[in-house]
């Protein structure tokens, strides 16, 4: 494992994952809107645009061509009552979760497969069951993530390309008070976004004829 692209790079699990690899000697290519505020590559991008996609894949195509894994780990919340939620927010959730992960991976699928580079999919446990109360955007958006995963294990059958759906609870993140501005209740309580990057690395340096097709993990 010497390169790897990850998308929501600069915070929550994306920088924990990217902080553990790179004391592993492994070069991040982050994608995000923002500097991360350690030393990566960096290119930037705008996961709610087609353009600043295709434009960050060409760039990797161009200077980062050689990479072992993409992870799409960048994901935005949406809380909002059913009866108010507006197509703006839809449109945003789904575009980030959702859409960017299948456009990203399918303008990159050639150098996936000449790298044999493994894909994970970071969703939710909101993608294997109902969901939540006011979560109606978010929880769509990880079982559309959730059938991209199983649609690409089917895609790259024949090739040593690993598709690995993460379906993670809740964890200590800024993710909800992103999305409502309120900070989660008792911290203590939720997942450490460390013990899940350490298992992200873990998976991906299993050797590559053993697969975890799928992992779920609850917070206790």
């Amino acid at each position: 494992m010497k390169t790897i692209i990850l998308t929501g790079a600069s915070d929550g699990l994306g920088k924990k994952f990217a902080q553990i690899c790179l004391k592993s000697n492994i070069k991040i290519v982050a994608l995000c809107r923002t500097r991360p505020d350690y030393e990566c590559e960096w290119i930037k991008v705008d996961l709610a645009d087609e353009k600043s996609i295709t434009n960050a894949c060409n760039t990797i195509k161009e200077r980062y061509s050689q990479f072992d894994a993409l992870i799409h780990c960048a994901g935005v919340l949406g809380v909002q009552k059913l009866e108010e939620i507006t197509y703006e927010c839809l449109h945003n959730v789904m575009k980030i979760n959702s859409m960017a992960p299948m456009f990203m991976t399918a303008q990159l699928i050639g150098l996936i497969k000449e790298n044999e580079a493994d894909i994970i999919n970071v969703g939710s446990t909101s993608g294997t069951k109902q969901g939540y109360p006011d979560q109606l955007a978010y929880t769509t958006s990880k079982w559309a993530l959730r059938g991209t995963s199983y649609n690409l294990q089917l895609e790259l059958k024949k090739c040593k390309s690993r598709v690995i759906e993460l379906n993670v609870g809740g964890m200590n993140t800024r993710l909800h008070e992103k999305s409502t501005g309120k900070k989660i209740e008792n911290p203590e309580e939720w997942m450490n976004p460390k013990d899940i990057a350490n298992l992200m690395l873990y998976i991906l340096n299993l050797p590559k004829n053993v697969e975890v097709s799928e992992i779920t993990i609850n917070r206790k």
